[in-house]
């Protein structure tokens, strides 16, 4: 039997739940709301968040109904279709101009693939926190590029960090009494940006209010954005002393978002980032819910927060859950580039990266440097566009730290089957066997067909073996049950084989004078 606890409400006190062993070796649960110091008057009360505790005999069911509750008592907001884009920093990172912004967008119109917004991120701005003042070395205008974005047929979208300050920036010149101090006074450090400390601004002070509703008004209704990615959000939460003493962490983060949204609009799409994940429900329309994506498969220092390809992925398999739930899930961006000196990622890496993005469902940003990029490379971003929607289910969530086994259900109107994802996380070549009963699936004959390899592997009744499963790589297959009639078994156009681009199959003619079957393609964007 299985226990769950959670809370359902999120927006007064930041929240955790700790399971440690006490000197006996018996195991304590606790459940921690945090109320930060706020004081209370005599006859005044303090309640908690709202906590849950479940019990059944299935995890996962548990996992999808509680997400589900903790959306809906925290209104999360709802969005159907996935946003698809590129975005400037992963491969630029600060040094990107516009000239590069519209050299990618140039070839993504000329390749025509099926991306909608295109994301100038960090380095556009002269210092953090002077969101308004453009380096016009690096950017003629950012209304301008806005502008010329929406004309060749894009949405523009912009990067912007809006609880930090950095100790060189106007912002902190002109008002060094907005940042949050600790009990000397003295500024508290939110992070690092290059070198260089950066102050985390304080939400509670009506000063950086008004600040974050004028500055975010003018980017969004001046200067034309329609997509927000805010990062750093937990430089908003810090723990010191802030202006408004009465506030919580949780609900100063909040009410920084709060106004943030207000300024940008009901319609314009917000996407959170390094963000406290509770206080953000039902104003973000998506998440980042890892560290960053890196040109390297393991972290080149550091722990599961630093930026590294493996420790992304991990995040965007084991938080599945919160996928459409919650928000839309962003695993962050997908790099296809050739390994050379911009990358570490070998061919097996980078394929895993696409099936896991894939599978996951949610967002779909390129990272890449477009206009120097191999044109066989381009496939595997088409292989994942657009995206599915749905989210695989890490069927191993509970056995390992790190699931190997992700099962995703596709339905449409001429079949149904199974994209199964098999991934060796380890450095070294494995044996994988996979009982089909671990899949769920009812007994019988499957087909089965490897997507990367391009192979049918025959049909399967109690189990498969891959002999030779390489070291960070994904088998991802096709499992499909044995039809008594002839069918379609599979399409190489995207990583759910028939999800999304089959849109019909029918048959033309009788049985006695010779049937004809008939597969409808549709695909947004040109592909092979």
């Amino acid at each position: 039997r299985c226990l769950l606890l959670g809370f359902i409400t999120t927006k007064e006190q930041r929240a955790e739940v700790r399971l440690s062993l006490d000197d006996d070796e018996r195991e304590r649960l606790v459940a921690v709301c945090h109320a930060d110091s706020v004081t209370l008057k005599p006859g005044e009360r303090l309640f908690s968040e709202r906590l849950v505790v479940a019990q059944g005999e299935d995890p996962f069911r548990l996992l999808k109904d509680y997400a589900q509750r903790l959306g809906q008592v925290m209104k999360a907001r709802q969005r159907t279709s996935p946003p698809t884009g590129w975005c400037s920093w992963y491969y630029f990172f600060r040094e990107a101009t516009g000239a590069d912004v519209l050299d990618n967008m140039a070839v993504i119109e000329k390749e025509a693939l099926p991306l909608e917004y295109i994301v100038v991120d960090d380095g556009y701005q002269t210092a953090i926190g002077d969101w308004l003042s453009v380096d016009e070395g690096k950017f003629a205008g950012m209304k301008g590029l806005a502008q010329a974005i929406v004309r060749a047929g894009y949405k523009p979208g912009i990067w912007t960090a809006p609880f930090g300050a950095s100790p060189d920036s106007q912002l902190y010149a002109e008002h060094p009494d907005w940042v949050i101090r600790g009990e000397g006074g003295q500024p508290l450090v939110a992070w690092q940006h290059w070198g260089m400390d950066t102050y985390g601004l304080d939400p509670s002070h009506p000063e950086v209010q008004e600040w974050l509703r004028e500055t975010f008004g003018t980017i969004r209704h001046e200067w034309g954005y329609e997509l927000f990615k805010v990062d750093f959000i937990f430089a908003g939460g810090l723990a010191g002393r802030r202006y408004n003493p009465q506030m919580t962490r949780a609900q100063a983060v909040r009410k920084g978002l709060e106004i943030i949204r207000q300024a940008i609009g009901e319609d314009t799409f917000l996407l959170g980032c390094g963000a406290p994940l509770g206080p953000s429900i039902g104003l973000v329309d998506a998440m980042r819910i890892g560290p960053d994506v890196a040109v390297n498969w393991h972290p080149f220092w550091g722990d599961l927060s630093f930026p590294a390809a493996e420790n992304a992925l991990r995040n965007a398999v084991t938080r599945y859950f919160m996928h459409g739930a919650l928000w839309l899930n962003d695993p962050d961006c997908l790099l296809v580039r050739t390994r050379d000196d911009e990358s570490n990622l070998v061919l097996n890496e980078m394929r895993t990266m696409t099936s896991i993005i894939g599978l996951c469902g949610g967002m779909v940003l390129s990272g890449d440097d477009l206009s120097s990029i191999r044109r066989g490379r381009l496939k595997y971003l088409k292989q994942v566009l657009p995206p599915y929607g749905g989210t695989a289910i890490p069927l191993d969530l509970f056995e390992r730290e790190m699931p190997r086994l992700l099962a995703l259900p596709v339905e449409t109107d001429w079949g149904q089957w199974l994209v199964v994802g098999l991934v060796n996380w380890a450095d070294r070549t494995t044996e994988t066997t996979i009982e089909l009963a671990d899949l769920e699936l009812p007994k019988g004959r499957y087909h089965v067909y490897n997507y990367w390899r391009r192979r049918y592997l025959g049909t399967v009744e109690d189990r498969l073996t891959i002999k030779r499963h390489q070291p960070h790589e994904t088998v991802l297959l096709l499992v499909k049950p044995v039809s008594d009639r002839p069918e379609l078994l599979t399409s190489t156009f995207h990583v759910t084989q028939g999800g999304v681009e089959v849109s019909g199959i029918g048959w033309h003619g009788t049985w006695e004078k010779g049937r004809t079957l008939v597969v409808e393609l549709e695909k947004a964007g040109r592909q092979r």
